[in-house]
């Protein structure tokens, strides 16, 4: 694992330098939910996470007296994504659930007979949300991703009291 050396005192400053970021991707993202771009609104929010979850492993650094931090950190946005959500609840992942009923209004079914599907915010939905892309498991073409304003909202609030009360 490549490392390169940054003294404390820059570590501590980017730990800033991230949180500040993160909060301006979350208002990019509440000016999206705002106007109704809500699939746009992923991608900002995604940032967020990942600007949260570079403070954490910076933090995590910082405490334990370390001067390097992995070249991966600048290049790899599962390792952020990991870090924040060390943190973050997991329920924060999700941005649409609901149950898919082909036939029948779920008034007219058993509780719990039809599964709950789910779209998650990650590394790779982020894209999804907003590029048309080929699904070879269905054989089509996808466009967006299913996305719940209010859930958007709660994600942006929860992220930003994190931020808060993290740091």
């Amino acid at each position: 694992m490549a490392e390169k050396r940054i003294p404390q005192e820059r570590i501590q400053q980017g730990i800033y330098i991230s949180l500040s970021t993160a909060q301006r991707h979350l208002d990019c993202s509440v000016l999206l939910i705002e106007n109704n771009f809500l699939e746009n609104a992923i991608e900002p929010i995604e940032f967020a996470i990942e600007e949260f979850g570079r403070a954490v492993y910076l933090r995590e650094r910082l405490e334990k007296g370390l001067e390097t931090i992995e070249n991966a950190l600048e290049t790899n946005h599962w390792i952020k994504y990991d870090k924040a959500f060390s943190v973050l609840p997991s329920d924060l992942k999700t941005v649409w659930e609901n149950t898919i009923s082909p036939m029948l209004p779920e008034a007219y079914v058993q509780t719990g007979y039809y599964p709950i599907e789910k779209e998650t915010i990650s590394p790779v939905t982020r894209t999804n949300a907003i590029f048309t892309r080929y699904d070879e498991k269905t054989q089509s073409w996808q466009n967006g991703i299913m996305v719940d304003k209010e859930r958007l909202k709660k994600i942006v609030t929860e992220i930003r009291e994190y931020i808060l009360k993290e740091f």
